[in-house]
Order: structure tokens, then C-alpha cells, then sequence
């Protein structure tokens, strides 16, 4: 009778735990980018856009640190080996519903940056990497 009632209230937990997730057991996807190395920025961001499309869910992609670089419309943007720039890849996936945006502090301190310097759609203004990455059901990647 114990292990049933241990049983029943574990089942009861985890049902509780899991009922906002979406199907994927999450409905959020938040990858962090913290480079600016094409190959691996361009891994990130098929990656992500990738999980967006397939899973249904949610994503943002928080460009810091040298990742900053990459989402800098004053500099020629990277061309990954297929052909595709950083920014068309950025373009593509905002278009599908993705939300990209930048860290002001690195903006500012690593980059030199200031919010006129993002490419058209990304956005960033102070605790919006720290919100997307806290908001309940939300799996978190870094690159």
C-alpha cells in the first residue's frame, strides 16, 4: 500500500511537472552564442532554427561576448561554406518566427557597438538575454 501511494504521488508529480511543456517537453528554445566564429555561429543557428521548425516551438538566439560581432551591421557578414552569409541565416530564421538579440553591455564593451549597429530585426536592451533564458520550459544551448 506504501509503494502504491509513493507510486501515485511520483506519477502526480512528474504530470505537473510536464503539463505546460509542449510536446517536446519544453516550448521554448534560447541558444546562447558567444562566438564569432562562422562555423560555429552557423551550427547554432541552423541548429536552433532547425528545433523551432520541427518541435513547434518557440526560439531566441542571444548573441554575447564576441558574438556581438556577427549581428553588426557595420562589418561584412561571415559566409558560411554553403554560400549563406551569417546575416541571410539570421534573416531566414527571424522570418519563420525566431527572435535574435544582442547583449547591450557586450554590445558596448567588446563590440563597440550601439543598438543603431544591429542588423534589421535583431533588438537588445538590458535583461531581455536574462528573461529568455529564465522563462519556465525553456531548454537553453550555448555555442
Amino acid at each position: 500500500m506504501k509503494r502504491l501511494l509513493c507510486f501515485a504521488l511520483l506519477v502526480f508529480v512528474l504530470g505537473v511537472a510536464t503539463a505546460n511543456a509542449g510536446p517536446a517537453g519544453y516550448s521554448k528554445v534560447f541558444t546562447n552564442v558567444t562566438t564569432a566564429d562562422v562555423n560555429k555561429a552557423a551550427m547554432a543557428i541552423n541548429f536552433t532554427h532547425s528545433i523551432m521548425k520541427k518541435k513547434g516551438v518557440e526560439a531566441t538566439l542571444f548573441f554575447n561576448v564576441y558574438g556581438v560581432a556577427l549581428i553588426d551591421k557595420t562589418k561584412p557578414s561571415p559566409i558560411y561554406p554553403t554560400g549563406q552569409s551569417i546575416a541571410e541565416m539570421l534573416q531566414a530564421f527571424m522570418d519563420d518566427g525566431g527572435v535574435v538579440i544582442g547583449c547591450p553591455m557586450c554590445m558596448k564593451n567588446v563590440g563597440g557597438m550601439s543598438n543603431g549597429d544591429l542588423l534589421a530585426g535583431v533588438s537588445a536592451s538590458p535583461g531581455m538575454g536574462l528573461e529568455a533564458a529564465t522563462t519556465a520550459d525553456t531548454l537553453v544551448l550555448s555555442y
